[in-house]
């Protein structure tokens, strides 16, 4: 399956963070897998509300999805991806601060 655990990004252009994990495999379908997807991803998007003097970040999960892959997915592809489809447009490198990312072992 995948091979990282988990991604989080600041997208500066939509003052929004885009939250990525990787597939467990519970999620393909029957369907998906005739179609001869092996692999996938999930992904949210958060705009923080405020940040208050007490260290709160108020946040609501704005939007999220599932790409699907027909090869082993990296952290790359799946960021690029998830982007598209979150965002609507192409990926855009410079739009993007990657804060966290989690490999798997």
């Amino acid at each position: 399956m995948n091979m990282f655990n988990a991604s989080l990004s600041w997208i500066k252009s939509k003052q929004a963070f885009l939250k990525i994990q990787a597939g467990t495999g519970d999620n393909l379908q029957q369907e998906d897998i005739q179609r001869e997807f092996v692999d996938y991803c999930l992904w949210s998007t958060f705009r923080p509300e405020c940040i208050d003097i007490d260290g709160e970040l108020d946040m609501e999960c704005q939007d999220s999805g599932m790409v699907l892959f027909k090869e082993c997915c990296t952290s790359e592809v799946a960021l690029k991806s998830c982007y598209q489809q979150a965002f609507g447009e192409d990926y855009n490198e410079g739009n993007i601060i990657v804060l966290l990312e989690e490999a798997s072992n």
